[in-house]
């Protein structure tokens, strides 16, 4: 079931950034009206305080990326995600669905049936990571996966 939903393509462009190695990830929001996919956050765009200053990065990039997902609303992300197997490192571009148990019924359904229309405009994602609390974003669980799905 499609949403309707557009994709906007500042959000191709933000996906694009990730696979050229000029951005480590870029989180996707459904607009306030409604009508399309908007980029929410980028690594390239700083954090702002209530007071509208800036909060300097963390320095581990993945947390940087977990403190920019909301708790209470559903978000796409993409995230270039690097990892070491036997033999060597790796990376992937991977597609995130965060539907947090905390959203509204009305939210998760607006991702879940906007995700198909904009995971068609994202071509070169390598895994989807499906999470709907904090213990399935952790690095640990993404770690998991994908060393699964490298044997």
């Amino acid at each position: 079931m499609s949403s309707g939903i557009e994709v906007d393509t500042a959000c191709v462009d933000a996906f694009q950034e990730i696979r050229d190695h000029k951005s480590k990830f870029a989180i996707f929001k459904i607009s306030d009206d409604k009508l399309s996919v908007v980029v929410d956050n980028t690594s390239n765009k700083a954090r702002k305080d209530n007071d509208g200053n800036d909060i300097p990065l963390l320095d581990d990039m993945y947390e940087e990326f977990l403190a920019r997902i909301p708790e209470k609303e559903g978000r796409f992300a993409v995230y270039d995600f690097d990892y070491e197997v036997e033999g060597g490192k790796r990376n992937r571009l991977l597609f995130y669905s965060w539907a947090p148990d905390a959203a509204s019924i009305k939210n998760k359904m607006l991702y879940a049936s906007t995700k198909q229309t904009f995971i068609g405009k994202l071509n070169g994602v390598a895994a989807n990571i499906q999470a709907t609390d904090e213990s399935d974003l952790s690095h640990e669980s993404v770690l998991e996966k994908m060393l699964a799905s490298s044997r």
